[in-house]
């Protein structure tokens, strides 16, 4: 309990340092960045597949039926983020994930179909590459680093000579609660806005668990398999990101004004259907029969 009381005070702590830091760099007069808390708040739903790289350290095997977990073998990924955001760049949230693997292991002589479930929460601190203040670009790229905890449950299955499946270990004994450890994660992406708020979205993340809490703040550690490190997994989603201000936004009387990313969105559609060789782009004067 202690353990994770000190944890949680230092989340609290760089979480604080990192708003802090990102309100400095406010415009005098933002048009999407607002410090209100009502605004510029994002939902992301993503679904896609990871795969777990390392494996478990032999002495924490007894916490997961003494059956290693399955490696390089894809699974599905479940990943649900609010963020709020602080700045033309920067965005502060929370992540939640959901990992379901199954696949063969071979263990000593005998051989198992493990099926691996692991459940991730954790606080991300996000950089667009390019500014959200003014609108939101069709096409935008970002970064994040995640800090959080991740639990494992692990349902190995022998398999027997004739091709039968026994369960091994103990069900009961194998729960989220008993196996935790702390999560630390880089992530990438690419954001494509489709309309004024919702977006289509794709990340790609690498993942570290480690068993000290030092360890959050060792970001090169994410490259490679350390003493403290429990395992490595990495995650390729694609989904859907809603943007949002609960503060209502003023029209006037006679009509709805668009956005300015409404109108920038409008602009790259008609440059599209029109083409680089469309008349339409062509001067008043152009000579269609001389070709001048």
């Amino acid at each position: 309990m202690l353990y994770f009381q000190s944890f949680l005070k230092r989340i609290i702590i760089l979480l604080f340092f990192a708003y802090s830091f990102t309100h400095l760099s406010f415009g005098q007069k933002p048009k999407l960045s607002s410090t209100s808390w009502r605004d510029n708040w994002k939902i992301n739903i993503e679904s896609g597949f990871g795969v777990l790289l390392s494996e478990v350290p032999e002495k924490y095997l007894d916490r997961i039926n003494n059956v290693n977990i399955p490696l390089k073998v894809p699974g599905a990924t479940e990943i649900i983020s609010l963020r709020k955001g602080l700045n033309p760049h920067f965005e502060l949230g929370y992540q939640f994930e959901y990992l379901r693997i199954n696949g063969d292991v071979k263990q000593g002589n005998s051989n198992y179909n493990v099926l691996t479930e692991g459940l991730g929460n954790s606080f991300q601190i996000l950089y667009n590459l390019k500014k959200t203040n003014e609108f939101r670009p069709r096409f935008n790229y970002f970064g994040y680093y995640k800090i959080g905890a991740i639990s494992l449950k692990n349902f190995p299955k022998q398999i027997m000579q004739d091709g039968s499946q026994v369960p091994s270990g103990s069900l009961d004994a194998n729960k989220f609660k008993n196996n935790v450890a702390i999560i630390t994660g880089l992530g990438i992406g690419i954001n494509y806005q489709f309309t004024n708020n919702l977006s289509l979205t794709s990340t790609f993340e690498l993942n570290r668990s480690s068993d000290a809490l030092a360890e959050v703040y060792k970001i090169y550690k994410t490259f490679y398999h350390s003493s403290h490190t429990v395992n490595n997994y990495s995650s390729l989603t694609f989904g859907f990101c809603y943007a949002y201000n609960f503060s209502k936004r003023k029209n006037s009387s006679f009509y709805n004004s668009k956005t300015e990313t409404e109108k920038k969105l409008l602009q790259a559609k008609i440059a599209r259907k029109k083409g680089k060789s469309s008349t339409a782009n062509l001067p008043a004067w152009y000579n269609h029969k001389n070709g001048k």
